[in-house]
Order: C-alpha cells, then structure tokens, then sequence
C-alpha cells in the first residue's frame, strides 16, 4: 500500500524517468526496497517514510469510526478510484498499434490475450487457489470483514439487493476497468512473447517494474502514472481500513475499550507486526505472509463459514434470513448450490492444492536454504497471531457468560 503512494510520488515528480529498461526499473524498486543501494537510493528511508505516512493515516481514518472515517474515506476514495481507472483505461484504449513495425503488437490482440487465456493452466491447483482467494479477499469473505460490517445492518435492511450491488461494482471494476489496463498495455509495447515472461514474474512485477516502463513511453507519463498508482493506493486504503475494523470493533465491545484506546492498541501492535515485512522483505517474508495470510487462509476461513452458515445454522433459517426485508429475490438453485456446490467445491481445491503442492510448500523445498530460517519464523508467526486472536475469543466468550449469570 505505501509503495503505492510513493510511485504515485515518483510518477509525478518523475523520480524513476531514467530507468527505461527491464533491469533498470527492478533496480529502482530493489533500491526502494531497501534490498540493494543503487543509484536510485542508498536507504530504506525513502520507504519507510511512506510506510509511516500511510500508516498513520490508516490509524487517523479508523480512530474516527465508521461515518466519520471510514465512510468520510469511502465517498471520497471510491468514485476518485473509479475516475482514476476511467482516465488510464480510457488512455490505454487509445494506444492502437504504437510500434509502426510491429502492426500486430495492437490492443485488439492485447485483448484477445487477455481473454483467450491458456486452459491448460486449469490443470494447476495454485491457480485455483490464487483465484479464490483473491476473489474471497475482494469481497471480504473468510476474513470476518463482511461479517463485521453485517452486523451494523438494520433487520430490515435488503441484504440482497447491497449484496448483489457492492459485488457487481467490485467485479466490474476490479475485472472489467483493472483488467483492461496491465495485460493489453504490455501487450501493445513488449509483444506476445514477452508478456507471458512478465505475466510470470507475479502481480508486483507488473505493477511496479512494467506499468512505470509503459507510463514513460506515453505522453503525459507523470499523469497517468500518478493516476495509475494513486488508484492503487486508494483500493489499498481502502481495503486496509476494512481489515481493521473488526479488529477494532472486537476489542470495543467485548472487551469494553474505547474507540481511542482501541485504534491505540491496534496501531501499537500492527506497527511491530509490519516490521518483519519492511526489514526482512528480501528473505521471503512478505510473500509467505500473502500466501498464507491472503490466500490459503482465506479459503480455508471461508469453507468454514459455508458450513456454519448453510449446515449449522441451516439453510431454510439462512434463506428465510437472507430475503427479510428483501426487495427481490434470489433464485431458488442458489440453495442447492450454497448448500452443496460451494462447500464441495472449496473443498475440492484444498483437497486438490494439498495433492498436488501441499507437502513441497510446507516442506519449504522450492524455499532457498537461507531463506528456511525466516519463512519457519513467518508461520511460527502466523500460528502465534492465530492462537493469541483465539485466547482473546475466549477471553471474550467467558466475559460474556458472566455477564449473562449475573
């Protein structure tokens, strides 16, 4: 999230202009990064004070509460969001074919990579894996955001209607103005060849190392950058402060802690937690962390709540809970597919990840030797943060029952 503000930063002052190739811009991140010094930068300095100053404007944003930070935030962050997607798309769109010698490198065929993709990549679990929890993540499932926020709802409040709305704005985005951005503007510049060695290197190499090289080819680079990474930086925000408020929102009422003091507690300990990712970020750390963190996680997390909700709960209280208030009405085979579909068919990814990368990635045999010692202290990590957020459940379901005794 802070890297994005930078670059936004760095786009508008064109503070990254010299690195025109491949190898140059993986040096001005790696020089940010703190991971080599370089012409670019000799610190992590640089870094660090943008982490602090998005740092603190996570903490300002949820000290202020739901209407008066993270709702001011929203009505502000979003349509800025999608104004921000509009521009660059809109200017990606325009590119047609730029290279004169290469016709076929056009967006046309930039889109047509990016929607004819390769099938045999089915055949891969991480795949499966990658795309449900990126599509759990977004729509703040398995991680007890959406829960959180629930419970803010009014009985009568149409469940089906925000529901289906909020996930049909988040997808179109997301998918439509997002997706029309990266692949086809790496297309047009670098070839089909190229893109598919750039599509490997992983989200990050194609947000901070590519876009920054297609930008500077363009006019007005330091407005679309800004734009491109500003739009970044708000969806992370944004998504951040969603992350917290049940964090925050447990701690204030079951534990009976002030808003203040809960934002306080939070931001202290967050801040020591962030620390491995900043200063250990060249030994694995922070890919570990998003691998368990934001992905397998949160697809464990959610097959848990599918059956809670459609076989602990039960579906005939879920559906009749779902619709009241409801001012339409979710076709009836979505009972059938809540209750069966989708609980077999997250099973069946895990099942399959197990099968096909589950005991090379626990066994850390793809992990460089070197690296073994910190991804080992990344789970141990994990694993401590999960048991301490369980005493605290504890904790809270025991005050709770004294309570009611009382």
């Amino acid at each position: 999230e802070s890297w994005t503000l930078a670059f936004s930063f760095f786009a508008v002052f064109g503070k990254y202009t010299g690195a025109t190739t491949e190898a140059g811009m993986q040096s001005f991140l790696r020089g940010f990064q703190g991971l080599e010094k370089n012409q670019y930068f000799n610190s992590l300095v640089p870094a660090y004070t943008f982490f602090m100053i998005t740092f603190l404007a996570n903490i300002w944003v949820i000290y202020h509460g739901i209407k008066g930070g993270i709702e001011r935030l929203c009505k502000i962050a979003m349509p800025l969001l999608l104004l921000c997607g509009i521009i660059v798309m809109a200017r990606v769109f325009s590119l047609g074919a730029p290279d004169p010698s290469r016709p076929s490198w056009n967006l046309v065929n930039g889109l047509g990579f990016l929607w004819n993709p390769d099938l045999s990549a089915l055949l891969s679990a991480k795949v499966w894996l990658a795309a449900s929890g990126q599509i759990l993540f977004t729509l703040s499932v398995g991680i007890g955001v959406i829960l959180t926020y629930a419970s803010y709802l009014s009985k009568g409040d149409d469940v089906v209607l925000s529901g289906l709305s909020a996930a049909g704005t988040n997808e179109f985005i997301e998918v439509i103005i997002g997706g029309s951005i990266i692949i086809p503007a790496a297309f047009v510049f670098f070839g089909p060849q190229s893109i598919q060695a750039i599509a490997r290197g992983g989200a990050f190499n194609l947000g901070f190392v590519t876009m920054p090289l297609i930008f500077q080819k363009i006019a007005f680079a330091g407005l679309f950058g800004g734009a491109w990474f500003l739009l970044l930086f708000l969806s992370g925000i944004t998504s951040s402060i969603s992350l917290a408020q049940p964090a925050i929102a447990f701690l204030e009422d079951e534990f009976n802690i002030t808003r203040a003091r809960a934002a306080s507690i939070f931001g202290a300990v967050t801040f020591i937690l962030c620390q491995p990712a900043i200063f250990l970020l060249g030994k694995g750390v922070v890919n570990e962390l998003d691998f368990w963190g934001g992905t397998f996680c949160l697809v464990l997390f959610a097959t848990v709540e599918i059956v809670l909700f459609a076989w602990v709960f039960g579906m005939e209280k879920a559906w009749q809970e779902i619709h009241h208030g409801a001012d339409m009405r979710i076709p009836k085979a979505y009972k059938f597919i809540i209750k069966y579909i989708t609980p077999l068919f997250l099973f069946a990814i895990l099942g399959f990840w197990f099968y096909q990368d589950g005991i090379p990635t626990i066994l850390m045999k793809n992990v460089a030797p070197s690296d073994r010692p910190f991804i080992l202290g990344t789970r141990i990590f994990l694993v401590t943060i999960f048991v301490g957020l369980a005493v605290m459940v504890k904790m809270a379901w025991s005050r709770k029952r004294r309570r009611v005794k009382s």
